[in-house]
């Protein structure tokens, strides 16, 4: 992940906005996978206060790869769930 810290304060700026300060708080993650679109609520992501560019940490995202990988195997058109940690 390519986070920016800032020296002096040690808070992080966003890469997007340059002047945003991402904060932790859920989000929703929509991926379209073998036909399949899926969407896995309640992700813990930092946010950018400014313009709300989402940062996932990378056992987040392993998760959610695995939980899209299973979504994928079980088919139809969507699949919605609530994001779970391995």
């Amino acid at each position: 992940m390519g986070f920016q810290f800032s020296q002096e304060t040690k808070t992080m700026k966003c890469l997007s906005c340059k002047t945003g300060e991402p904060k932790p708080g859920t989000t929703t993650f929509a991926m379209d996978r073998d036909g399949v679109l899926v969407v896995v609520r309640g992700v813990p992501a930092l946010i950018c206060s400014q313009c709300g560019e989402e940062y996932f940490e990378g056992k987040v995202t392993d998760d959610l790869m695995d939980q899209v990988k299973a979504a994928a195997k079980i088919g139809g058109q969507v699949n919605i769930r609530e994001y779970t940690a391995a």
